[in-house]
């Protein structure tokens, strides 16, 4: 038999219960035999009980170690319910667990003079797994009692199974909540389970009920993990699609760009904005933080960039309200740093308007470096009267124009040195006749070679304008 749940559960616990029993025959045996001053006998017994603690805790640590290697739970309730099938003198095993939300159970185990049972979706609680529930401790009646609550309706025999004459269960704790309960059945005799074999049954079925948290927040943590994958996946794809898709194109100039984020999204951007028949405004931002956080406000500042741009072709005001908008709207105390140069593709001129980002690189076809003059710019979304750096530049025939973000220069290798700005002006002198777009990725192959094994802690954006 397999008490099972009724088809109407019954409210109370029960109000009788059979004596669990006190002590072990051997304890009695021995303290008979003390009184005689049997020592040889005395000596038996209490060997026989040695014996037997070594083997329960020989099983106990063979199933803490099988279950320290499983995170599947079924496979922890199929580990456990064989090793009681196989250690207690008991005909019938289950496992069932316990939702308190429904007052239900799950049989995830059960097994019948070896015969395993198969019962099929969640089952109201029966009246003995239900005191167990509200009292938290082992439970076990004998015959009478199991046909009181027969005849009782509280609880049910499944078709084809044996009533059993003892049934015992313990809880499955979990903090202060019960999530299940452990049941052994004798279908042959009353009293079947000692003192001693509840204590061991109770101590596998914490084991058990640890392992199972574990399991449960392991499958918890990937099935988080696994959605949290996919958002973040869409969340590059979105970041992704908002980026320039191709490099602009006109006579006379060569564009290249390059963005690699540190994580799945970043905070660095840029964009190409035509602002003219002969003009582009090009613009490179990072945000102060990294991860989605960054992307959030980096796909905002974006958009803000592209609106106020429609709005006003002077790009002082397009910064200006930028920030603006960017301080009411922000209350994580994020900022960015930002570059927003205008590109005269007649005349080769660079009007620059700098919100305390890094300065632009500009290079002679000779591979020398004009030195620029650095004036106060400040980041967007920060202060109310924002300082705007406005610098005018030229990039000359067969020089170039390059502009990007601190994961480059500030890229660390594993003795904590920086990229640095004199390596960038070496790439770029070294490579000044290859294309655009290959200088940006030579430059990332070498952040990558500098930095080894080191995981890349920002965002890495670079932006070339080549005059050819």
């Amino acid at each position: 038999m397999l008490p099972e749940s009724p088809d109407s559960p019954a409210e109370e616990p029960l109000s009788t219960q059979e004596q669990i029993p006190q002590f072990e025959d051997l304890m009695n045996v021995a303290e008979t035999a003390t009184i005689r001053k049997d020592w040889k006998s005395v000596s038996d017994c209490y060997s026989q009980i040695i014996a037997q603690r070594e083997a329960e805790l020989a099983l106990i640590n063979d199933v803490q170690e099988g279950l320290s290697r499983k995170l599947d739970m079924q496979e922890i309730f199929n580990l456990v319910g064989d090793e009681l099938r196989d250690t207690f003198n008991a005909q019938i095993v289950m496992i069932s667990r316990y939702d308190s939300a429904s007052n239900r159970v799950f049989h995830h185990y059960a097994i019948e003079r070896g015969r395993h049972l198969r019962i099929q979706g969640w089952q109201p609680i029966d009246s003995s797994r239900l005191h167990i529930v509200q009292t938290a401790k082992p439970y076990m009646i004998n015959q009478d009692e199991i046909n009181r609550v027969l005849g009782a309706g509280m609880m049910k025999v499944i078709p084809g199974t044996e009533v059993p004459k003892t049934w015992l269960g313990v809880p499955m704790v979990v903090g202060d909540e019960v999530k299940g309960i452990v049941s052994l059945q004798n279908l042959d005799k009353e009293n079947a389970f000692s003192k001693s074999d509840i204590a061991l049954l109770a101590t596998l079925t914490n084991s058990m009920a640890l392992s199972l948290e574990n399991a449960r927040l392991s499958n918890e943590t990937q099935r988080l993990l696994g959605m949290l994958e996919k958002e973040m996946e869409i969340a590059r794809y979105t970041q992704q699609s908002i980026l320039p898709s191709k490099l602009p194109k006109h006579p006379g100039y060569d564009f290249g760009s390059l963005m690699i984020p540190a994580r799945a999204v970043g905070g660095d951007f840029y964009d190409f904005i035509k602002t003219g028949k002969h003009q582009i405004s090009v613009v490179l931002g990072d945000v102060s933080d990294k991860g989605l956080p960054a992307a959030l406000f980096m796909a905002l500042t974006f958009s803000l960039i592209r609106a106020e741009t429609e709005r006003s072709h002077r790009p002082e005001n397009v910064l200006i309200n930028v920030n603006h908008h960017l301080r009411t709207m922000n209350a994580s105390g994020m900022f960015v740093t930002l570059i927003y140069a205008v590109l005269d593709f007649w005349s080769g001129s660079l009007t620059v308007f700098r919100a305390g980002h890094l300065q632009p690189v500009i290079m002679d076809k000779n591979g020398r470096f004009l030195e620029l003059r650095l004036r106060e710019g400040q980041p967007l979304g920060l202060f109310e009267d924002v300082k705007i750096d406005h610098q005018e530049y030229r990039i000359p025939p067969g020089g170039m124009a390059f502009l990007y973000s601190d994961g480059l220069n500030e890229a660390f290798d594993p003795s904590g040195a920086q990229f640095g700005t004199e390596r960038i002006h070496e790439i770029l002198s070294n490579e000044r006749r290859s294309g655009a777009q290959g200088i940006c990725n030579q430059l990332w192959g070498a952040v990558q070679a500098h930095c080894g094994d080191m995981p890349h802690q920002d965002d890495f954006t670079t932006v070339l304008i080549k005059r050819v």
